[in-house]
């Protein structure tokens, strides 16, 4: 299979109940223009939005009362960028294996299920989001859940469908860190877990052409730009998860390189 054209999509193998069975449209086009904010724009905007009061916390997932049961057939989409610097071992954990990995146009790693029409650098992982976002928006159907991880996540598959499973018994709609700065509620990028129904709110704002700040995770939450706390639900750190250093009492990893400057 030739992966460097964009219409090669190589899907990873069906893992178990919650993995996703369906396969997006090929991207047929760059998905959003450049920027069209100056810098200087940019920054004002920042810093406008840093001096907003903090919002109030929200609930932890575990805290939540269950409204309903959950269904036996919950599929999700679990997806994360890779770039160069990523370690080549990105397939150690079977989380990772089950990601579709999206990669920049000019990469030279291997392990990519897409590769995208343009490549980045990390202040522009917030177009990367919007590309990967616009990609998940052209397949004709949906899963129940969308999970964005980062390479160097540290959780178990086997918690990742527990939280999942959690989840669909609550009307909470985006779970993972969630921080309550810039003026709406915005997940921490490590993990963000999201029910469908807000990929449905978004997919209608794509192309987006302004993008205010770098970071994807800012620009996710930016994209719905909401103060509803009810939406959102806190997934403990580091109980579930951990980002870049796990130990146990036979188990050591540390990740050395977070990102490409």
């Amino acid at each position: 299979m030739d992966k460097s054209n964009i219409n090669a999509i190589e899907w990873p193998k069906e893992s178990q109940q919650l993995q996703s069975t369906e396969e997006p449209q090929p991207l047929e086009h760059a998905v959003h223009s450049e920027q069209k904010l100056t810098e200087e724009q940019r920054q004002q905007f920042i810093q406008e939005q840093k001096q907003k009061p903090l919002l109030p916390r929200v609930n932890e997932l575990y805290s939540l009362k269950p409204v309903r049961e959950a269904s036996e057939n919950i599929t999700s989409t679990v997806f994360m960028f890779r770039g160069d610097f990523s370690s080549p071992f990105y397939d150690l954990f079977s989380l990772h294996k089950r990601a579709t990995r999206y990669c920049d146009k000019d990469t030279k790693i291997s392990g990519c299920n897409v590769k995208l029409l343009r490549s980045y650098r990390w202040g522009t992982l917030s177009d990367k989001l919007l590309d990967v976002l616009e990609h998940m928006c052209k397949t004709p159907k949906r899963t129940d859940f969308y999970v964005k991880i980062d390479d160097d996540l540290v959780m178990s598959e086997s918690k990742l469908d527990e939280v999942i499973k959690v989840m669909a018994t609550t009307d909470c709609q985006i779970t993972g860190g969630i921080a309550r700065d810039y003026g709406f509620y915005w997940p921490v990028g490590q993990i963000y877990i999201f029910k469908r129904a807000i990929l449905e709110k978004i997919c209608p704002q794509l192309p987006v052409t302004n993008v205010f700040h770098p970071s994807e995770d800012i620009t996710f939450g930016s994209l719905l730009n909401t103060t509803d706390r009810s939406m959102f639900c806190n997934l403990d750190n580091p109980t579930n998860h951990w980002h870049k250093n796990y130990n146990d009492h036979r188990v050591k990893i540390k990740y050395f390189t977070q990102h490409n400057e």
